[in-house]
Formats: C-alpha cells, structure tokens, sequence
C-alpha cells in the first residue's frame, strides 16, 4: 500500500504551489476585467424591445385613450369616473400572469386582423364599486372580493366594452382593427393568451370613482402589435401627436361645457315696494311693472340678461320668442 503520508504536501511545496498561482494571476496574457463598454446589461426577464421614441408616442396615444374612456364609463354608469394613465411596461408574459391576484376579471381579445389575443383586466374591488355604481349604489370601496354573478358579469361586460372601442378607435388611425370580446373569466389560472416566454406589452390604467379606485390593465403581445406600433411611429411626428392631444382634449371640454345645464328666466318686469305692501299682499291684487305690454321682455341666462323676446304660446305652454341679443350682456 503506498505512503499516505508522501501524499501530503510540506509547508514549502504549499507556499511554491501559491506563488505560481500569483505570477499567472499577474501575467498579461490574462485578465479578469471587462474593458468597459464591452459589455452591457440586459434583463432577460424584463426584455426591452420598444425604443424611447416609439414609448414615447405610446403614452401619448394611451393618455388620450384614458379621456375618451373616461367619458365612456362616466356617461354609462352616470357617475363621476376617472381614468389616468399609469404606466406601459414590457414583461414576460410570465411576469405579468404572476402579478394577477386570484380572483380578477380576465376579458380576452381577438386581435383581428392582427395575430394572436390580448385581455383587458379589471381588479375585483373595482368590479365590486362599478356593479354598486350601476345599481344605484355609492361609489365607496368594496371591500368584499368574491366572483361576480352572470348578471354582474353582464353589466361588467358592457363597461369592458366601451373599454375595448376606446382602445380600438385610438389605434384605428394607425391600422385597421377589427378587436372583438373572445372570453370572460375571472380567475387568474385561466389567464392563456401567450406563452410564458413572449413579451407582452402591458399598459396600465387607474380607475377613480368618487370614493374608490382600482386598476384595469391592457395586456398584449409586442409581437402582435409590431407592425401596427412602427406604422404609430412613421405616421407621427412630435408636433402631430401634441396636435392630436391638444385637440382631443378641447373636443373633450367643448363636449363637457355642452352638457352642463343652465337657468334661462324670462324677465316680465320689475317694481319696488316696500315690506309693509308685500306683506299685505292678497288673492286679486294687481301689481304694476314697469315694462309695457309692447316692449320686448328681457330673457336671463344664469341671472344675466342675454336676449330680449316676445312673450307667447307653443302649442299648450307658454314660450317666448327672441327677437335681439343684448349688447354687452355681461355688464348688465
């Protein structure tokens, strides 16, 4: 049997054995730095595909998106709704699949006549606040998370709906879309409109009622948006997508203004008198203006005198008829 003890290096063969180590280490032959610039960082989980440029025009195309939906669900719920643009990211589609909750409404997309789907997401609170608001309910936070009802997801489908047309009708400038509602479900499990390891595009939007808010996210494919995405570029410029949102934006107050609701009071005349006549007022007594009969009555708007009219009949209800604008109504 041979020697263990020849097997074991002295002290003097250990210290040789690491100053040879040193002087390979040393040599110029070799190195362990990376000359900088060389090498560049790149997050194989969170893949970045999409240019500055093209990110850029994506959230200014999305941030009008959020207005028009806006609208949409205010004017279907008739409630104050609020939608803002949060952010745009690219995951994998396996990232995003992991931060769905359990519990979620998952709304698939036929892309047509794009390839493959996407989903609109909505948060259960949210879908809980949106189904109160529809019934008549307060718009406070639902703290209750639980599947909704096929009656529920009805009425849920209608809001995903208006949803899905703003989306659309912002992209159609750029590629015709013919977009159509595929499935609904509402657990996170059946999430399956890509595989794991393609990179989708997920813009994320905040829903604010009066009382609660919540989160809808629109999830896609990047491959599938690609040609679409490139055609946004060529098509805009800078000053055509700042153009674009200046306009929408005052379409948006133009249509806003024309909706509120104002007082319009048609004016026979005036008197003074005093307290102690007022008061002793009764049934018969006749009160003198100071307008005649023949003079143009005066018409208020929000308690500024704006027209002058005649005084009438429109079928069974009495009417008045303008006849002038006053001047420098404002002052008067």
């Amino acid at each position: 049997m041979k020697d263990k003890s020849s097997t074991i290096l002295s002290s003097e063969e250990v210290e040789s054995l690491l100053n040879s180590f040193n002087e390979n280490e040393l040599s110029d032959g070799q190195t362990d730095i990376i000359e900088e610039g060389k090498a560049k960082y790149y997050d194989f989980k969170r893949p970045n595909t999409i240019s500055r440029e093209k990110k850029r025009l994506l959230y200014k195309l999305h941030e009008n998106t959020a207005y028009q939906i806006s609208r949409g669900m205010s004017n279907y719920l008739r409630s104050s709704v609020k939608v803002t643009l949060d952010s745009i990211d690219e995951l994998s589609f396996e990232i995003f699949k992991s931060t769905c909750p359990e519990i979620i409404l998952i709304n698939s997309v036929k892309l047509k006549p794009l390839q493959g789907f996407g989903c609109i997401t909505l948060e259960s609170g949210l879908c809980m606040t949106v189904i109160d608001v529809a019934f008549g309910g307060s718009s406070k936070a639902q703290n209750e998370i639980r599947k909704p009802t096929d009656i529920e997801i009805e009425i849920l489908g209608n809001i995903v709906s208006i949803i899905l047309e703003k989306l659309k009708s912002a992209w159609e400038p750029f590629h015709a879309m013919n977009w159509r509602m595929a499935e609904t479900s509402v657990e996170s499990r059946y999430l399956n409109i890509a595989s794991d390891s393609d990179v989708v595009l997920v813009v994320s939007f905040n829903v604010n009622l009066d009382y609660a808010f919540g989160e809808m996210k629109f999830c896609v494919p990047v491959a599938s948006m690609e040609n679409a995405i490139n055609q946004l570029q060529h098509n805009s410029s800078s000053n055509d997508v700042k153009n674009s949102g200046d306009k929408d934006y005052s379409e948006m107050l133009k249509n806003v203004v024309n909706e509120l609701r104002v007082d319009v009071v048609g004016i026979l005349g005036k008197i003074n008198i005093t307290v102690n006549d007022l008061a002793n007022l009764k049934k018969g007594d006749v009160i003198r203006l100071s307008s005649k009969i023949s003079d143009d009555l005066k018409i208020a708007v929000e308690r500024e005198n704006k027209f002058y009219g005649k005084l009438g009949l429109l079928g069974s209800k009495k009417a008045m008829q303008i006849t002038s604008f006053v001047e420098n109504y404002s002052k008067k």
